[in-house]
C-alpha cells in the first residue's frame, strides 16, 4: 500500500487524539500462560494491564458529553487508538474490507477483537456480520456495551475466552466466510494451532486476512529478543517464510504476503513522538505513572522497527469442496499408482510427488 501521510501529519493526529495507549495485544510484559489456555497457547495476563483502556474510553466519551445514550461509529473511531488497537487504524480496516470484498450477508470471525473497534467498523461500512473472540472479559464486555450503543448488536457479537477453546467448544467450525486477525497471532505461544483453528472455522472456500509482526532482518539481536519476549510479549515472531510454512501446514493455499514494514515503521515512530508531545493531556486523563510506562513501551516498539522487526499482511484461502476433492483425487492416483500417465508438473512448478506427499 502507499502510506499517504508523513510523520509530521501522524504526530499531529496522535496528539489530537490523546494516544494514551498501546495496542492491547502488545502490552504484555512477562506473560504467564494458564493451563486453561493450552488449546492455542493464547497468553493470559493480569486484567489490571487492560482495565485502564475501558476507563479511558469512558473518560473520553464523558468529556464530549456522551457518557450515556446512543453513539455513532464516528464517535468511537474519533477516539483513535482507544477504539482501534492495531496499526493504521480505520485505514487498515478499509483495506481489509476492500481486499476481502466484504458485503451484506457474509460472516467474519475476528481473532483478538479487543474493545470491538474493528468489528464494529467493518460491519458498519460493509454490512457484513462479525463475531469477535476476546480473551480479556472486561474488554469483551465493554465491546458488547459499545456495540449496543451504536445499534449494531444484531450483526456484531463477542465471545470471551481462549481462541482455540472457544472455536472448538462452541460449534463454530466451518461457519465463517472470513477470518481476520490484526496483530494477534504474534502473541500466541502456539501460533500453528491458532492458524489451524482459523482454517477449521472457515467454510470451504473461505479466506483469511492477517496482519502480524515478522522478522525482516537477518536475525534478531539478543536485546531485540528480550524486548519482544519481556516487553511486547511476542513469542511467535518469525520470518515471513516460516509463517507461510505454518499456513501451508494448517491447510491454506493461494497465500500472498505483503510487506507492511515501511508504513508501520513510520506510524510507530509518529505514535512515539506524538505521545510524548501529548504529555499534559495524557497525564490529566490517565496519570503520570501510565504516561511514563506507555512512553517506555512506545520507545521499545519504535526501536524494534528501526532494527530487524517488520510486519506483513497475509491473505490466503481454504480450498472449496470441489477443489479439495480434485486435490485428493490426484493424490490418490499418485499414492496408489493407478494413473496411466506420468505427471510432470503442477501449478506450483514442483513435482506432483512433492505436492501430494502430505495426503
Amino acid at each position: 500500500m502507499i502510506f499517504k501521510a508523513g510523520v509530521a501529519n501522524h504526530v499531529r493526529a496522535c496528539r489530537a487524539r490523546y494516544l494514551a495507549d498501546s495496542f492491547w495485544k502488545q502490552v504484555r510484559p512477562r506473560p504467564r500462560t494458564l493451563a486453561s489456555q493450552a488449546g492455542s497457547g493464547q497468553q493470559m495476563t493480569a486484567g489490571v494491564m487492560y482495565n485502564w483502556r475501558v476507563a479511558a474510553v469512558h473518560n473520553a466519551l464523558a468529556r464530549r458529553g456522551k457518557a450515556e445514550g446512543p453513539l455513532t461509529i464516528e464517535d468511537l473511531t474519533s477516539l483513535g487508538h482507544l477504539d482501534q488497537y492495531h496499526y493504521l487504524g480505520t485505514e487498515a480496516c478499509d483495506e481489509l474490507i476492500q481486499v476481502l470484498g466484504l458485503e451484506p450477508g457474509v460472516t467474519v470471525l475476528d481473532v483478538g477483537s479487543g474493545i470491538g473497534g474493528p468489528a464494529r467498523y467493518i460491519a458498519h461500512q460493509s454490512g457484513c456480520s462479525v463475531t469477535g473472540v476476546e480473551l480479556q472479559a472486561d474488554l469483551a464486555e465493554e465491546a458488547t456495551a459499545l456495540t449496543k450503543r451504536v445499534g449494531l448488536q444484531d450483526r456484531v457479537d463477542f465471545l470471551i475466552g481462549d481462541f482455540a477453546d472457544v472455536c472448538r467448544s462452541r460449534a463454530v467450525l466451518e461457519r465463517f466466510d472470513h477470518v481476520t486477525s490484526l496483530l494477534t497471532f504474534c502473541h500466541f505461544p502456539n501460533r500453528a494451532d491458532g492458524l489451524k483453528v482459523s482454517w477449521e472455522a472457515l467454510k470451504p472456500g473461505g479466506t483469511v486476512f492477517f496482519e502480524d509482526l515478522t522478522l525482516m532482518g537477518p536475525a534478531f539481536t539478543e536485546q531485540e529478543q528480550r524486548d519482544l519476549a519481556e516487553v511486547v510479549g511476542c513469542p511467535s515472531v518469525t520470518s515471513p517464510a516460516v509463517y507461510v510454512e505454518d499456513l501451508q501446514k494448517a491447510g491454506f493455499v493461494d497465500i500472498e504476503v505483503v510487506d507492511m514494514s515501511a508504513p508501520w515503521k513510520t506510524w510507530t515512530k509518529a505514535r512515539h513522538v506524538g505521545f510524548r508531545q501529548a504529555q499534559e493531556e495524557t497525564v490529566k486523563l490517565h496519570g503520570l505513572s501510565l504516561f511514563e510506562s506507555r512512553c517506555a513501551f512506545y520507545e521499545v516498539i519504535d526501536r524494534l522497527f528501526q532494527g530487524n522487526l517488520g510486519g506483513v499482511r497475509i491473505t490466503a484461502r481454504k480450498r472449496g469442496v470441489a477443489e479439495e476433492k480434485l486435490y485428493r483425487g490426484r493424490a490418490s492416483t499418485v499414492s496408489t499408482g493407478t494413473t496411466h500417465g506420468t505427471p510432470l508438473l503442477n501449478e506450483f512448478g514442483t513435482t506432483v510427488d512433492a505436492t501430494y506427499s502430505k495426503y
